[in-house]
């Protein structure tokens, strides 16, 4: 079961490694906060990047969310803020089951290959998009993201996720995805 700590934005990496010291080994928790790759184009060139897909959450995945909730209550400290009531909150189960298809074991959700059909759609061919492709909204091939419709914490969130076009070399530009479409 998952546990979401409301942090304060920027702060997930350390919030992460003060959590992680904190709690005991008996509560069999692991503490991440979700990553993603993507793509963004600096000097001409296409570098894969990292952010934070839902900044201000860290995750706490653990079969004893009590216990964690009391552990965490226990604590003051910067690391852990806003509202002393309700800065750790239950995933619902299918909200974490969806964004368990989409990360790895660190919490990093990857890159997706897709490729553009000659009748102009757009196929995924690897990757975490290929699990959840009933819930893309839209392919922005000229952004390398795709807009993924989900529910988390209650609301419907759009979630940016990087996308890489097939065939193409990391330095290639803009002239190769209009030659695709």
């Amino acid at each position: 079961m998952w546990c979401a700590v409301h942090v304060k934005d920027g702060h997930e990496a350390r919030t992460e490694a003060f959590v992680s010291g904190l709690l005991s080994k008996d509560v069999n928790a692991r503490c991440f906060h979700l990553t993603r790759s993507r793509r963004k184009k600096y000097g001409g060139q296409w570098r894969t990047v990292r952010e934070a897909l839902l900044p201000g959450y860290v995750i706490i995945d653990t079969d004893r969310p009590e216990e964690v909730g009391r552990e965490l209550k226990r604590t003051s400290g910067p690391e852990l803020l806003f509202d002393t009531e309700a800065f750790v909150t239950t995933v619902k189960a299918e909200e974490s089951e969806f964004l368990e298809l989409l990360i790895d074991e660190a919490g990093e959700i990857g890159l997706s290959e897709v490729r553009v059909e000659e009748d102009g759609r757009i196929c995924c061919l690897s990757g975490p998009l290929r699990k959840v492709s009933h819930l893309v909204r839209k392919m922005d091939l000229h952004k390398r993201i795709a807009e993924v419709e989900a529910e988390f914490m209650g609301e419907r969130q759009v979630l940016y996720l990087g996308i890489e076009i097939a065939g193409q070399t990391a330095g290639q530009g803009q002239e190769s995805v209009a030659q695709l479409q």
